[in-house]
């Protein structure tokens, strides 16, 4: 196991251990499932006591990156989350790329409904108008991590036809083929128990808690155009908020 620490820097030597090691796992040296080197080995490898390895494993745990685990497991490497900042607007397939991963999708259900009442008031629906909703599995590198479901308000010149949404399409890359381009939204993130279809679509135990977000989307002007609910396998997602005393 090649190591990359440097003693004569002023940065401390569990962080770098704790850099180098986040590093060998997020190139796939490291892979999920496999362990890693025992505190005695680091020791060894990095050169180090073994309170400074203990606190790199501890730091590496309470990111999710490993599963510290008594006995012969020993630690073992988690199945890597993703980490997006909450501030920030983007597209499913937008996340994936920031991972240089490959986003995709399965349509589920695609059809034009009379909405329920409150997603009728956050689109500001007319009474008895209709609007897309289209529903859809995603991928990120072949695995499933969650189900997005999307009211989309008719808005003058759009068109959407259930052809459309192949595996590869980014519902905001269509829209923005109609002139459509989303500029501000405003999101409720919560954990929640979804229902046993979405479980089981998931590949999640009954009674799971999954990460679930609401999403009301607006154009300039501050006008909605899209709500859209979404249930992410907690085991893939991470979220961070930068917050400010000022």
């Amino acid at each position: 196991m090649r190591t990359l620490i440097d003693k004569n820097t002023k940065v401390p030597l569990h962080y770098q251990i704790y850099l180098d090691i986040l590093k060998k796992i997020q190139m796939g040296e490291l892979k999920p499932g496999e362990k890693i080197p025992s505190e005695t080995e680091l020791e060894r490898i990095y050169k180090v006591s073994r309170i400074t390895v203990r606190s790199a494993v501890e730091m590496l745990a309470q990111d999710g990156m490993v599963e510290k685990n008594r006995g012969k497991r020993g630690t073992i490497v988690c199945q890597g989350k993703y980490l997006y900042d909450a501030e920030k607007l983007t597209s499913f397939t937008d996340d994936a790329k920031l991972y240089g991963e490959h986003a995709g999708s399965e349509l589920l259900e695609f059809k034009e409904v009379v909405p329920e009442k409150q997603v009728a008031e956050k689109l500001k629906l007319e009474h008895g108008q209709t609007v897309y909703y289209i529903e859809r599995k995603r991928y990120r590198q072949n695995i499933v991590v969650g189900i997005q479901k999307a009211y989309i308000k008719k808005i003058a010149g759009l068109e959407l036809k259930e052809e459309q949404f192949m595996p590869d399409v980014s519902l905001y890359a269509l829209l923005r083929k109609f002139g459509i381009i989303p500029s501000t939204a405003q999101e409720i993130l919560k954990v929640k128990i979804p229902s046993g279809r979405i479980l089981n679509i998931l590949k999640l135990p009954p009674y799971t808690a999954v990460f679930y977000k609401e999403r009301i989307t607006y154009v300039e002007g501050k006008k909605p155009f899209e709500y859209v609910e979404m249930f992410y396998n907690p085991s893939f997602y991470q979220y961070k908020i930068e917050l400010s005393l000022n």
